[in-house]
């Protein structure tokens, strides 16, 4: 059983996540916002491959 702060059920996210008396991890909540799968596929989020990403940044090309 998984409950507390716990890995991102995400494959490829390193985030921890809260999840809730439950047999199944959580998504952090920028892979829920992103719409990625627990666990099944590569992660969704703009930030997840690129380290140089900065969504506030007005120079990032």
């Amino acid at each position: 059983m998984t409950s507390g702060y716990t890995d991102c059920a995400c494959r490829d996210c390193f985030d921890i996540a809260v999840s809730a008396d439950t047999d199944y991890p959580e998504l952090c909540g920028l892979c829920d916002d992103a719409g990625c799968d627990p666990g099944y596929s590569e992660c969704y989020r703009p930030d997840a491959y690129d380290p140089d990403y900065c969504e506030d940044c007005e120079d990032y090309a």
